[in-house]
């Protein structure tokens, strides 16, 4: 499932800048000259508009990227990102929302964010696939689509 994360990680700039953000997983180091703007922000979170991708810093947890805000350091969510084959999105919504928001399919990554359930029986995980994080890494924009069909789950469980 990690193959379009390379397209996230693959953009390189002449200058570096390593910035290390403690986290509530831990700490992070992250290449601010990766950042990627959100113009529109994150459903309920419109000013928040610069993200950076970066490993999960929990090593057992590595199928998972994280989404780290630059605008409020204390805002991070964990992520998932979808290859082009896989069982939650299908390729062709995929196609549509990058065609919807204007993004070169090619240069996409799509990313899930995650939600943890903790109850007495453990913990168990969902994504939310009605609203993708969509990456033009080539860009450096990102956007948060919104599928107007119910086939997605806002919760769908892992």
């Amino acid at each position: 499932m990690l193959n379009q994360t390379a397209h996230i990680t693959a953009v390189t700039t002449m200058s570096t800048m390593i910035e290390t953000i403690k986290t509530r997983f831990g700490d992070v180091s992250v290449d601010t000259s990766k950042t990627i703007m959100f113009p529109l922000g994150l459903l309920g979170m419109p000013e928040r508009f610069h993200f950076v991708v970066t490993s999960f810093p929990n090593p057992k947890m590595q199928q998972f990227m994280l989404l780290q805000s630059l605008d409020d350091k204390n805002l991070s969510f964990i992520t998932l990102p979808l290859d082009s084959k896989n069982s939650i999105i299908a390729p062709d919504d995929i196609k549509i929302a990058c065609r919807d928001m204007q993004m070169d399919e090619a240069n996409v990554a799509t990313l899930l964010i995650v939600s943890v359930h903790r109850n007495l029986d453990g913990v168990r995980l969902s994504v939310n696939a009605r609203a993708p994080l969509l990456v033009d890494a080539g860009q450096k924009i990102g956007a948060q689509y919104v599928f107007q069909n119910d086939q997605y789950k806002v919760q769908h469980m892992l």
